[in-house]
């Protein structure tokens, strides 16, 4: 008899677990697609969230600078980045990946204090913001070129480092000579 009280308790109980509340988990990022390297997946994003950067911080540079010299690194970053974003789209899309198209929360975040200056403020910032931004990028490119796993990704980044390379060579020889 107390057997059969138990089993009907928990056959009582069975609908009421069923409708638990707890949210199913959330997965945290996507799975790279079947064939793609994690290391390869990140680099995409990181060089894609990277020229999203430089695009938009760019464009400011070019209303808010000073300098002509400033103003003219601006205007090639734009181009240049522009150009690495869609080489850099057309290969993840060949791979099944959907790069990010927007700037990371830091980039958003500079970008915000950026706002606020103007002048030789502006390009004193600026140009130390696209120094320390274009060291990250050169170490990624590299870490790709040493660790990447597919071959497309790995000679993108071999073509564009040296590209990555003279600008952070041009940003540090603009900010050495300062109004």
């Amino acid at each position: 008899m107390r057997l059969n009280a138990r089993l009907l308790f928990a056959l009582a109980l069975l609908p009421v677990a069923a409708c638990s509340t707890n949210p199913p988990p959330v997965a945290s990022a996507p799975p790279p697609p079947p064939g793609l390297a994690s290391a390869d997946q990140t680099f995409i994003n990181t060089a894609a969230a990277g020229d999203a950067a430089e695009i938009q911080v760019a464009q400011m540079a070019q209303a808010q600078a000073r300098r002509p010299a400033v103003k003219k690194y601006a205007a090639q970053m734009v181009t240049d980045h522009t150009a690495t974003t869609q080489q850099l789209t057309t290969i993840a899309q060949s791979k099944g990946v959907t790069p990010v198209a927007t700037p990371s929360d830091n980039a958003q975040a500079t970008m915000t204090k950026l706002q606020a200056d103007r002048g030789a403020a502006f390009d004193r910032a600026y140009l130390h913001d696209q120094v320390m931004d274009h060291q990250k990028m050169v170490q990624a490119y590299q870490d790709e070129i040493t660790n990447g796993q597919d071959p497309d990704l790995k000679a993108f980044a071999q073509q564009t480092l040296p590209t990555v390379e003279k600008h952070l060579h041009e940003a540090r020889a603009l900010a050495g000579r300062r109004a």
